[in-house]
C-alpha cells in the first residue's frame, strides 16, 4: 500500500497501543552539544549539491553560511553519489583531517522522487537480522548506492586507517543514513557513528532494537517536527533509541538544557507526544541547530540536475 505523504501527515495516528518511554536523568554536556552542532553542518552541506557534485578534492562549502565550522576544517570531497539512481539518492563522502573522520553524508528530501521514496510506507526485509523489517523506500534509497559507496569507503579508509567513520543526514537523508550506518557496521565498520537529524521512523520493533543495540546512535528531533512522527506507529514502525529531543524554538540558540535524552523505541515524553504530524508544524523540521536545508533551491523539480 502506497500512501501520499500529505495524506499521511493529516492522518490520525493510532497511538493507544504504545507504552511511554522513560526520560533519562543525565544531562547533555557542553562537549556533546558541541559535537551535535558540528556534525549537523555536514548534513547541511549535503544540500549544496552543485558545489560538491563531481568536485573530488574540492573543499565543502555552504554559500548560505550554515556550515561555517565544516568550512573551517577544510574538509574535502572524495566521492559524490548524486543524480545516479531512480530514488535520486544524493550525498557525498568527505575527509575531515581536523577531526580525523571520514564522513558519509546523505542529502535530505529535495525532489518529487524523494518525496515518493519518503511516502512508500511498506515494509521490506533488508536481511540485517531475524524478524527485522525496514521501510521500503528508505532501504531502497540506500541499497541502490550501497555497492559504490562501500567500494569508495574501502579506498578512503585505507588511506586514513585511524579515522572514524561518521554517517550523517537530515530528514530523508537521516533515514537513509540510519540504515546505511546499520548495514555498514556489519560490513567492516562496527564503530560507525550515526548523527540522524529529523529522521522518520525506519524500522519495525525488531530492527529498531537491533540498531539500538549497535550503539553510537545520535537521533535528534525538534519540538513538534511532523517528520519524525512518520510512518505512523499504527503502521508498525518505531524509532531507534535514544531520542535527543530539542525543545528550543525555531531559529534559536540551543543550550544543553534544551535537549532531553529519552530512552525507548516509543515514547510520548518527546517529539511523539507533541500531537499529530501536521504540515502547519513543518518549520520545526528545518531548524536543527542551524537551518539545515538552507542550501536547497526553490521548488520541487522532478529531479534536480
Amino acid at each position: 500500500m502506497r500512501l501520499s505523504f500529505f495524506t499521511v501527515l493529516s492522518a490520525v495516528a493510532s497511538l493507544s497501543h504504545a507504552l511511554p518511554g522513560k526520560l533519562q536523568s543525565r544531562d547533555v554536556s557542553s562537549s556533546e552539544l558541541d559535537q551535535f552542532e558540528f556534525w549537523v553542518q555536514y548534513a547541511a552541506a549535503s544540500y549544496y549539491e552543485a558545489d560538491y557534485a563531481a568536485q573530488v578534492g574540492d573543499k565543502l562549502s555552504c554559500s548560505k553560511g550554515n556550515c561555517p565550522e565544516v568550512e573551517a576544517t577544510g574538509a574535502t570531497v572524495s566521492y559524490d553519489f548524486s543524480d545516479s539512481t531512480i530514488t535520486d539518492t544524493a550525498g557525498y563522502i568527505a575527509v575531515d583531517h581536523t577531526h580525523s573522520a571520514v564522513v558519509l553524508a546523505f542529502r535530505g528530501s529535495y525532489s518529487v522522487r524523494n518525496w515518493v521514496a519518503d511516502a512508500t510506507f511498506v515494509h521490506t526485509n533488508p536481511g540485517l537480522c531475524d524478524g527485522c523489517l525496514a521501510e521500503l523506500g528508505f532501504w531502497s534509497s540506500w541499497k541502490l548506492v550501497r555497492d559504490d559507496i562501500i567500494k569508495e569507503l574501502k579506498e578512503v579508509v585505507a588511506q586514513n586507517p585511524d579515522y572514524e567513520l561518521v554517517v550523517v543526514g537530515h530528514s530523508l537523508g537521516a533515514a537513509v543514513a540510519t540504515l546505511a550506518a546499520t548495514d555498514l557496521r556489519g560490513k567492516g565498520y562496527p564503530s560507525a557513528k550515526l548523527y540522524a537529524y529529523a529522521s522518520p521512523r525506519v524500522a519495525n520493533k525488531a530492527l529498531a532494537k537491533y540498531i539500538t543495540a549497535q550503539g553510537n546512535n545520535f537521533r535528534f528531533t525538534h519540538t513538534n517536527d511532523p517528520v519524525p512522527k512518520l510512518p505512523l506507529l499504527s503502521m508498525g514502525y518505531v524509532h531507534v533509541s535514544p531520542e535527543y529531543w530539542i525543545t528550543s524554538p525555531n531559529n534559536a540558540t540551543v543550550s544543553t538544557s534544551d535537549i532531553k535524552v529519552i530512552d525507548g523505541d516509543v515514547s510520548f515524553d518527546g517529539n511523539t507526544g507533541t500531537g499529530l504530524p501536521l504540515l502547519t508544524d513543518f518549520e520545526a523540521h528545518i531548524w536543527y541547530f542551524v537551518q539545515v536545508d538552507a542550501g536547497k533551491g526553490p521548488g520541487l523539480p522532478l529531479k534536480r540536475v
